[in-house]
């Protein structure tokens, strides 16, 4: 603790202590009506200096508002969690026990309702006792204790470093002499009750439990009003020396200071000789309750507790800077009510621990969360995992990383999101004018290292990549198909063709706009201004590629090629959410949100900013979207497990170390999540992955992300109110035609290398012939069809005869398209199985 020096006096020797204690009492004595005996013959000249220099010592006009524990509550009102640095909780006196207000008296102040702010018979009673060599005692009053401790919480209020706060042990005369004057001051503008309450409230325990009210919980489970004679004195024990005489870690000197402290009562007559007679002869009985302060304490909901605390900590609302944010939190009683809704969450703690038990040596982890769509309301977070660090505990048991958050808010960044990229390409394809009904040519599998993908935002406008050995993961689809075909089934070939005919910067931005890239970041190639990979010397000076980390953004993601169109991207759980509520809402997306209301210690509520809604889609182009996402999610995930109409999109990475389904009702977006927690990719569930110490092979989102969603959503998709999802051109899972795609004035039905000929009812009744070679899609327009354009109806069943493909048993492995200018090619981790 570091030394502080009174500007006073040298206090370094025994006598000048002895003199600059009798100063600062003839000071008191001054202002205590003369009852303090004078000072010996000699020292008036010592006095008068003291007295000097104690008029000029400033005390507070205003004080810093006492440290309260800030509670975070769900929905409903339950309790979460308690942030403090300070365990405290301010009661009246009137609930205060007055056995806890006589053992107070009778042994830190037994003339406390005499005296004023000093007790001049004290203050010679201690000296008297310290010089004598009959033990050391304070003669600090109960105000005097109750100013220090005002000081005390106005300097750490104040942000002052801990080892310069005036404690005990570290306090000059100066400090002593503003404690006095302090003390006389509060005595004219306080009753004694009133300072006796706001001592009790203040005054620390043990640890960071503060206040007796606090103490009285921490130590016996109960209010502070009602204590027993023995547990009060046992509490009045503590404020000498806390640490020493803490029940729970020191019983036996705990025991011997709570019958002094009975000793004093009966003394000062707090109470009667029968009385003390009891209690002396009582055991030390203690009923401990843990209180803690942050996360831990929410158990299951930890990771959605520890995202509201990012959430506070980064909002400007709750004060300028991170320091004042958290000393807010910390410091100022703030009642959080949070969006969590219990009932979701509970539903989804038990089902994410069902798919994967807590610690299972795998390693695998498995998340859900979910957001109501208006409103960007979160209503429940969960992981299979325990919050904390859990030292010496199970592996694979305790993180502290939320699974389905970004890195600002405690998550790692998230997962690679496979399939579930591929709404973005179907989105270009779109807004560039064409339809899930164009019929496009899925064959190709090699796009040769002379490849040109238009790419805008990328110098020249192009990039040049390699795409070889694109493969599907179900047999016979290398073929002409309508684009809701192909996202439908989630075919490679398929998305990777109309990525061809589409501008790839438009498609990355699909995932800038859907929110999709905030917060994420990538080390990748360095580049230069026309795009060229940058190369550096290494230690041994060979020429290596030079590196950066930088945001991710839709050029970042362009420059490489288009392997991102497959989702190579990392995406977190709740951003899935945010994203896909979009196709939900007929367009429109809300921001996240999880603060409902905070309430400040005095009552006042904090003015929270209103949730912003954009639109961000027309409803036509999400409505025809939704035609394809409509039926994966009823086809193919729910299979009639609810009645809510539903839509969503499954996702795989490569080897399946990273699987999804991203699904949402019209009330509700909830996405699930299934895969290597620590975010490898190497080997997952195609490839020697263990669940329950059994090896996988061969699985995908929906073996394990695909049911997760079900089970869940089919327990609580009746707490909240679904309408129809506004859906047009049905996907069906058995025909795989449409309409072609137009280039130009041409609308026939050309696509591609292929003959142009739907397989489809639509026949395109535009002046094309039918054999127009097609371009690309930013000069092409819609053809114009009065057919049925190879439409299904709303039970699945489409106009064709094609039977619903079938697995096959080892995916064929995908490709990352590389630049030409690089040295080597990489390979994919975008491969998708669903």
């Amino acid at each position: 603790m570091a030394e502080r020096t009174s500007p006073l006096i040298n206090t370094a020797t025994t006598l000048g202590k002895v003199i600059a204690f009798f100063l600062g009492s003839a000071v008191a004595g001054a202002l205590v009506a003369g009852t303090m005996v004078p000072l010996a013959v000699g020292a008036s000249k010592a006095t008068e200096v003291a007295a000097g220099a104690y008029d000029s010592i400033e005390i507070p006009t205003e004080n810093a508002a006492i440290a309260q524990p800030s509670v975070l509550l769900d929905r409903d009102g339950n309790q979460l969690a308690k942030f403090y640095v300070q365990n405290r909780k301010s009661v009246s006196l009137k609930k205060i026990s007055p056995w806890m207000q006589k053992a107070i008296v009778s042994i830190e102040d037994e003339r406390f309702y005499e005296h004023g702010g000093v007790d001049a018979r004290g203050i010679a009673r201690a000296l008297v006792s310290n010089i004598s060599g009959g033990g050391q005692q304070g003669a600090s009053t109960i105000t005097q204790q109750y100013v220090a401790n005002l000081n005390v919480n106005n300097q750490q209020a104040s942000g002052t470093a801990e080892d310069e706060i005036a404690r005990n042990g570290n306090k000059d005369i100066a400090d002593k002499v503003k404690e006095i004057k302090w003390a006389n001051e509060i005595e004219t503008k306080m009753s004694k009750d009133e300072i006796l309450q706001g001592y009790l409230n203040l005054v620390p325990f043990a640890g960071a439990t503060y206040g007796v009210e606090a103490a009285s919980q921490r130590w016996f489970s109960k209010s502070a009003s009602k204590l027993s004679i023995a547990e009060a004195a046992t509490l009045a024990g503590m404020v000498q020396r806390p640490t020493r005489f803490n029940p729970t870690t020191n019983p036996e000197a705990t025991l011997q200071r709570r019958n002094i402290v009975l000793g004093a009562m009966l003394k000062t007559g707090a109470i009667t000789q029968a009385e003390y007679n009891k209690a002396v002869k009582s055991k030390l009985k203690i009923d401990p309750s843990e209180d803690t302060s942050g996360c831990a304490a929410a158990e299951g909901a930890a990771y959605f507790c520890q995202y509201v605390f990012n959430e506070v900590k980064l909002n400007p609302i709750f004060g300028k800077t991170v320091q004042e944010r958290q000393s807010l939190l910390f410091r100022g009683g703030l009642t959080i009510k949070t969006t969590l809704d219990p009932r979701l969450q509970k539903a989804a703690e038990a089902q994410v621990v069902k798919t994967v038990p807590i610690g299972d040596p795998g390693g695998l982890g498995a998340a859900l969360v979910t957001r109501e769509n208006s409103t960007g309301e979160v209503l429940a977070m969960a992981q299979n995992t325990k919050f904390g660090t859990g030292k010496g505990k199970t592996k694979n048991q305790y993180t502290q990383y939320n699974f389905t958050a970004d890195s600002a808010h405690g998550g790692s960044g998230g997962f690679q999101g496979g399939s579930t990229a591929k709404p973005w390409t179907a989105l270009t394809w779109l807004e560039a004018g064409h339809s899930m009904n164009d019929v496009i040519d899925a064959s190709r599998d090699d796009y040769g290292p002379t490849t040109q993908w238009k790419a805008s935002c990328v110098y020249g406008g192009t990039v040049q990549a390699q795409w070889a050995n694109l493969g599907n993961s179900i047999n016979g689809m290398k073929k002409s198909m309508s684009a809701k075909y192909g996202l439908y089934w989630s075919v490679n070939t398929a998305t990777v063709a109309e990525a061809y005919k589409l501008d790839t910067c438009k498609i990355a931005e699909q995932a800038e706009r859907l929110g999709l890239l905030e917060g994420q970041t990538v080390t990748v190639a360095k580049r230069d201004d026309q795009n060229q990979v940058v190369y550096k010397k290494n230690a041994e000076g060979k020429s290596v590629v030079a590196t950066e980390t930088v945001a991710v953004t839709p050029k970042v993601l362009a420059s490489p090629g288009p392997s991102f169109v497959l989702g190579s991207q990392n995406v977190t759980p709740l951003a899935q959410a945010r994203a896909f509520s979009t196709f939900a809402n007929e367009g429109v997306q809300c921001e996240n949100t999880v603060l409902l209301e905070v309430k400040q210690r005095n009552g006042k509520l904090i003015n929270l900013p209103e949730t912003e809604c954009k639109r961000l889609y027309d409803k036509d182009v999400i409505s025809a979207l939704n035609g394809t996402l409509t039926q994966i999610a009823k086809l193919r995930i729910v299979k009639g497990a609810f009645s809510a109409s539903v839509g969503g999109k499954t996702g795989t990475n490569n080897n399946a170390s990273s699987t999804w389904f991203a699904g949402y009702t019209s009330g509700l977006t909830t996405v699930s999540w299934f895969g290597n927690k620590d975010g490898t990719v190497k080997k997952g569930l195609n490839n020697g992955a263990e669940l329950r110490g059994v090896k996988m092979y061969g699985k995908d989102s929906m073996t394990f992300a695909g049911p997760l969603w079900t089970q869940y959503m089919a327990k609580v998709y009746d707490y909240y109110e679904h309408t129809k999802i506004t859906a047009t051109d049905l996907a069906s899972p058995t025909s795989t035609g449409g309409r072609a795609a137009s280039s130009g004035t041409g609308s026939g039905t050309s696509t591609g290398s292929g003959t142009g000929k739907s397989t489809g009812t639509g026949k395109g009744t535009g002046t094309g012939k039918g054999t127009t070679p097609s371009t690309s899609a930013a000069s092409s327009t819609k053809a114009s069809s009065t057919g049925n354009a190879g439409q299904s109806t709303d039970s699945g069943q489409g106009n064709g005869n094609t039977k619903a493909p079938e697995k096959t048993q080892a995916a064929e492995k995908t490709q990352t398209p590389a630049k030409t200018q690089t040295p080597e090619k990489t390979k994919s981790s975008d491969k998708n199985n669903d």
